[in-house]
């Protein structure tokens, strides 16, 4: 497989997750309709499930090993964080507490950003 498309491929998939969280998060501040949409439910792990696949095969294809690349292995850390935040933040029910775990989620999605564009540990 080629590098570049895998790679390409795994960043229009990670804007589609970051769009999608983003989608569900909003309407959950509001009548939480959309958040509810099967499709988009369904649709938001299903992308979920191909970045993680588009990941994996990208570290197979460059043969890196987050053990040895510290970037790695602490976007890797971030991506489980960004998870759990996500299903804190899902199950909220004050509004205060909604956007401080958005703002949260936000924070570490930039973090996992950052380690993707400059390849350097930030925390580790």
């Amino acid at each position: 497989m080629d590098y570049l498309a895998v790679k390409h491929t795994h960043m229009a998939i990670a804007v589609l997750s970051i769009l999608l969280f983003y989608v569900r998060s909003f309407s959950r501040i509001g009548s939480g309709a959309i958040a509810k949409n099967k499709v988009v439910f369904i649709g938001s792990h299903v992308t979920d499930t191909f970045l993680l696949i588009s990941a994996i095969t990208l570290m197979a294809i460059a043969k890196i090993n987050p053990l040895e690349q510290m970037w790695l292995l602490e976007k890797i850390i971030l991506v489980v964080a960004y998870i759990a935040f996500g299903i804190i933040a899902s199950k909220q029910k004050a509004l205060p507490a909604k956007l401080a775990f958005l703002v949260v989620t936000t924070a570490v999605i930039a973090l996992i950003g950052k380690l993707a564009v400059t390849k350097t540990a930030i925390l580790l």
